[in-house]
């Protein structure tokens, strides 16, 4: 898994990798709630319309699954440079 920002007007670049093994599960709407609320705040009204559709499609239909992994190593790394 990959997370990373990449900024050419700036030359900020950052990478977060991980490596593990990892397992498709059927999404958990309830499970979705609470950790969106964690991020987002409890007033799901507030929320984008990307992360609310998420608890009201219907899960099947759209193919949202979760994605578990456990990771067995971790690399950060700053790539950046100055324009």
């Amino acid at each position: 898994m990959t997370v990373d920002v990449c900024d050419v007007g700036t030359g900020l670049v950052r990478q977060v990798l991980a490596r593990g093994e990892a397992e498709v599960l059927p999404f958990d709407v309830p499970r979705g709630r609470r950790l969106l609320s964690r991020y987002l705040g409890p007033e799901e009204i507030n929320w984008d319309a990307r992360f609310r559709s998420y608890l009201h499609d219907d899960p099947e239909v759209k193919g949202t699954v979760w994605v578990r992994m456990v990771p067995k190593r971790f690399v950060a790394e700053d790539l950046g440079y100055r324009v």
